[in-house]
């Protein structure tokens, strides 16, 4: 088995949301012979984490050149897998995770990796999807959007081809296009974390309300039959009930909810779409539509398919708010 150790050159930051310190996390990404867990095997595995001792983000990758010495590959990794908190992937909680937890199962009575908690970003942006308005969810498409262009060039498929051919050749040529594609996958996958920033920031606006400048983010949007709930966290706390005829507001300490009814139908003759007419909403004058549609002054967009209107969304959680 062959170890390849990597300092990185420049300086990563986990984004703020994260509980943890950055010396806890481990970002993984593997490289395998084939989908199947049992019938195939781990030959690469990547780990990207902070060393306290040199003070700076270092990879490491364990590489196998034959397929036999896998139980020493995972023996190396579950030992230095236990001096971290949490684990993240891309994609990793349905494939990566699964995949090293059963090759460890023929090797070993029980593993570290049980032992840590995992984050997986693409699970977490398919959860926060209707915030974010991409056209998929694959990691080229996030990179890209980030202004993330990588040079790599090959896929996992073609890595596993290049893999085959070096083990019978023992060519180490064959090898350094696999070593820096999986290379790759780890180093941007902090990068990539940033794109939460992003959500955060469709969720998150601030309002004047008399002497206080108040810091609002949307949490979570709900339909409930004919009621549009919005909830949303905020920075000063209050206790306020108001149930109006047109929308209920209450705010509790520092949770804040405001219901509405909403109406459901199509923007275009293909697409579906969630509304709330505010003609008799008697802070209508000042709730117009953001979005790139044309509608009606009466109408505000609060859904398109499965993309929520944010910009209309912030509106009337603002503009409900100084009215009571």
């Amino acid at each position: 088995m062959d170890i390849y150790n990597y300092v990185i050159d420049d300086t990563k930051e986990i984004p703020h949301y994260f509980d943890f310190d950055k010396e806890s996390i481990c970002f993984i990404d593997i490289e395998t012979t084939g989908l199947n867990k049992s019938n195939n095997f781990i030959y690469l595995l990547g780990m990207l984490y902070f060393d306290q001792n040199s003070s700076s983000w270092n990879i490491t990758q364990y590489f196998i050149d034959n397929l036999k010495e896998e139980k020493d590959l995972l023996h190396q990794f579950n030992d230095m897998i236990k001096k971290f908190k949490i684990i993240i992937t891309f994609n990793g909680e349905s494939f990566d995770i699964p995949f090293i937890k059963h090759r460890m199962s023929k090797y070993m009575k029980s593993n570290n990796i049980d032992n840590l908690l995992s984050f997986d970003i693409y699970k977490k942006l398919k959860e926060e999807r209707p915030f974010l308005n991409l056209k998929n969810y694959k990691l080229k498409t996030i990179e890209e959007t980030l202004g993330i262009y990588r040079d790599d060039i090959i896929s996992g498929k073609e890595c596993i081809n290049l893999y085959y051919k070096y083990v019978k050749t023992k060519d180490k040529s064959l090898i350094d296009d696999i070593l820096k594609h999986n290379h790759d996958e780890l180093y941007y996958l902090i990068d990539i974390l940033k794109i939460f920033n992003i959500i955060h920031d469709s969720k998150t606006f601030y309002i004047q309300k008399s002497q206080d400048l108040i810091k609002i983010e949307i949490v979570s949007i709900s339909c409930d039959g004919d009621m549009f709930n919005i909830s949303c966290k905020t920075s000063k706390s209050n206790n306020i009930a108001y149930f109006g005829e047109h929308f209920n507001i209450r705010w509790d300490n520092k949770n804040l909810f405001i219901d509405f009814e909403y109406k459901k139908g199509l923007i275009t003759p293909t697409k579906k779409c969630l509304f709330a007419d505010v003609s008799s909403w008697n802070i209508n004058n000042k709730l117009k539509d953001s979005s790139e549609y044309i509608v009606p002054n009466n109408i505000m967009l609060l859904k398109v398919e499965d993309k929520y209107e944010m910009d209309n969304l912030k509106k009337i959680v603002k503009e409900s708010i100084l009215t009571i």
